[in-house]
């Protein structure tokens, strides 16, 4: 069975035109297309992402709507096919999410509906957006954990083969950005290498942390049914549900938060390889060459080959850690309960999550055709002062009070 399209009357046009469909909350009258833009924004893009996991959840509602003895086994099985079938023309292309969608549940209920008639109402029984939206962004982020977790280890794995390749090429151990100690390309790399596997190895933990699971919890406060709430939360892969109810609004954003402070800190040593890569590829330092096929040139100085992509990833990086902040700011001084300030959750978090997936590929690439230039790190490294330290404490070790060497030291290196 099959329902046209429904779409509402609105106030006056907006700029662009739009066409709204008729809120979920729809009550008859006629919708402010003025208010529909501004509250929409471009809520409807960022959705785009959470489509395949608001199936699933609505999939993992229905069934526990059937424990319960709250639909039919047919309806059921009417939902349970018919949102397999969106998920496939999904995937397939063949509907998408516009800018008269109020949000991604809205979106899957109407075509729900239009897909399979009457059975496809009876979802919504005892459930609110404000849960689906919480159950949603937690299936996203363990989603999202695992396919990080991919692309760091893989950045990790190029740093540490470089160092491997390297073998035991000297190069300046540097503090405050002075020479201070010999070093070698091989512990250079490795030392990149390993902050990028803790940082793999972080994403995967939180990729498999169960959870609790928010269904049940209705708007915040419950709602007056005996839902089947364990069976939702075990088909989802949860722990269990979450308890109190009023905890679901009560924390919502830490999930996110949490996993945008993973995301810093990863930005932290992206941006710190980035400034590496950025100063000992310079002129002035020579130690790398930059894989030329990831320079850019100059509209006037036909010699340079420019690090603009060394640069946009040491941006990205900052970026990435204002992203945390401006996540942080939606949440800071809210009450308790549901707020649509949420909704502002999603831009910086899934902006985080796309240009870090953009980055890591492309500075893998760039480690693994960086060229190493043997002679200026040799010439470099051969700085006598480099081995003052080891010099004291080769004195203190014949039996010198190592304070003594250590400014006989440090006169003679001067």
């Amino acid at each position: 069975m099959t329902q046209n399209m429904k779409t509402h009357p609105v106030t006056d046009k907006n700029p662009g035109g739009t066409e709204y469909h008729a809120p979920i909350w729809d009550r008859g009258g006629t919708v402010d297309a003025q208010l529909m833009a501004f509250t929409i924004g471009d809520d409807w893009r960022m959705d785009r992402q959470l489509v395949e996991h608001d199936i699933r959840g609505s999939q993992a509602h229905a069934a526990g709507l059937l424990a319960a003895g709250l639909i039919s086994g047919e309806d059921q099985r009417a939902i349970s096919v018919g949102l397999a079938g969106l998920l496939d023309d999904w995937h397939a292309g063949q509907w998408d999410l516009g800018p008269g969608d109020e949000d991604v549940h809205s979106a899957v209920e109407r075509h729900l509906v239009e897909r399979i008639g009457e059975a496809g109402k009876r979802l919504h029984t005892g459930r609110s957006r404000n849960e689906q939206v919480a159950l949603d962004m937690l299936l996203w982020l363990r989603s999202a954990a695992r396919e990080m977790a991919d692309q760091v280890d893989g950045l990790s794995s190029a740093c540490c083969a470089y160092g491997a390749a390297a073998g035991g090429t000297p190069l300046p151990g540097y503090t405050h950005l002075r020479r201070a100690m010999p070093s070698t390309v091989a512990e250079w790399a490795a030392a990149h290498g390993a902050a990028f596997a803790a940082n793999a190895s972080e994403l995967t933990a939180s990729a498999r942390q169960r959870g609790t699971c928010p269904m049940g919890s209705g708007s915040g406060y419950g709602v007056p049914l005996n839902l089947a709430r364990e069976t939702v939360a075990e088909a989802l892969g949860f722990e269990g549900p979450t308890e109190p109810v009023t905890l679901v609004q009560h924390q919502r954003g830490r999930a996110e938060l949490a996993y945008l402070t993973l995301l810093e800190a990863l930005a932290l040593d992206l941006g710190k390889l980035a400034a590496d890569l950025w100063l000992f590829t310079s002129e002035e330092f020579g130690f790398f060459t930059l894989p030329e096929e990831l320079t850019t040139g100059s509209s006037l100085m036909p010699q340079k080959r420019n690090p603009d992509l060394v640069e946009l990833l040491r941006g990205v990086a900052r970026t990435v850690i204002a992203d945390r902040a401006a996540l942080l700011d939606v949440l800071r001084d809210l009450p308790s309960g549901y707020h649509r300030d949420f909704q502002l959750i999603k831009p910086p978090l899934f902006g985080a999550q796309e240009k870090l997936l953009q980055a890591l590929p492309l500075c893998a690439r760039l480690v693994t055709g960086l060229e190493l230039n043997r002679e200026a790190l040799t010439a470099t490294a051969a700085d006598p002062a480099l081995l003052a330290t080891a010099r004291a404490l080769e004195r203190a070790a014949a039996g010198e009070a190592f304070r003594d060497a250590y400014r006989a030291e440090s006169t003679s290196s001067i």
